[in-house]
């Protein structure tokens, strides 16, 4: 009887942690949301009311039509996608590189590489922003993307090192055996065997530049190559902000990444997973 009753006290406090979890991690996302249909009495309200007392679109209709919101979300993703394909190109090789072939220093140039993701992106602003200029890049969205790649690069190269590295070289040796090449045993082998991970690696990459505000506000100085977090910045002015407004735009901003992350989260969990055994 004992016993029942501390399974039940556990089982319990474990629900009760979850429920606690649960309610700090979506309560934000509930005011945003519920915030973005207020009108703006309601977001000043006294005492302070959860739920809106009439629902309006105006907000929406402020983002949509009256900002440069949604030239701002097309420049995010086209950013955001040359990112991604960018870092899967360089990486992959140089992931390759590090897990395959067998030199002195591979291991600590992985740990080199991966020390560039715990650097603070202002301590590299400064020359990344002078490449970027001497290169013509300035306020282009080739130039943001450019810049994304000094964030992606270093952690994206150590996933993709950890998950070739978690395949067994035979499998590759089996296709040199029958007459084939080092590509062919990339392209038949490595690459679909790791394509949950790279898939993964790619999904991260576009994370990173989709949120990222630093870089982008510094590259880009104007609505031509904007992203949509600079935009938000619209929506504040010197003496007010505009908050109905800034939680619609925040809504817009937040639906196109769930629906992404929703779509890809299989291959996003196992590429996580598929390279934590063997590093």
């Amino acid at each position: 009887m004992r016993q029942l009753a501390g399974r039940v006290s556990a089982r319990a406090a474990v629900w009760g942690t979850l429920a606690v979890l649960l309610t700090w991690s979506l309560a934000p996302i509930a005011v945003m949301v519920l915030t973005s249909f207020k009108k703006r009495g309601d977001i000043f309200a006294v005492p302070a009311r959860l739920f809106p007392s009439s629902w309006t679109f105006d907000n929406y209709q402020t983002v949509l039509t009256s900002s440069s919101m949604p030239q701002a979300l097309l420049n995010s993703v086209i950013i955001g996608g040359l990112v991604a394909i960018a870092t899967l190109l360089f990486c992959f090789s140089a992931g390759y590189a590090l897990a395959r072939f067998r030199f002195r220093s591979a291991r600590p140039l992985a740990l080199f590489i991966l020390l560039g993701q715990m650097v603070p992106l202002t301590v590299v602003l400064l020359p990344v922003y002078q490449i970027v200029s001497s290169l013509k890049l300035l306020d282009t969205a080739s130039g943001v993307a450019f810049a994304h790649l000094a964030i992606t690069v270093p952690l994206v190269t150590w996933m993709v090192r950890n998950q070739i590295a978690a395949i067994p070289y035979e499998l590759e040796e089996a296709v040199q055996i029958d007459g084939g090449s080092r590509f062919d045993a990339v392209s038949y082998v490595t690459l679909p065997v790791c394509a949950p991970g790279l898939a993964a690696a790619g999904m991260f990459a576009f994370l990173q530049s989709w949120h990222e505000f630093l870089f982008a506000s510094v590259m880009a100085t104007s609505t031509a190559s904007r992203t949509a977090p600079v935009a938000l910045t619209q929506f504040a002015g010197e003496f007010d902000v505009d908050w109905g407004a800034t939680m619609a735009a925040s809504v817009v901003l937040t639906v196109p990444i769930v629906i992404l992350f929703m779509v890809m989260q299989r291959y996003f969990t196992a590429g996580l997973t598929g390279g934590a055994v063997k590093g």
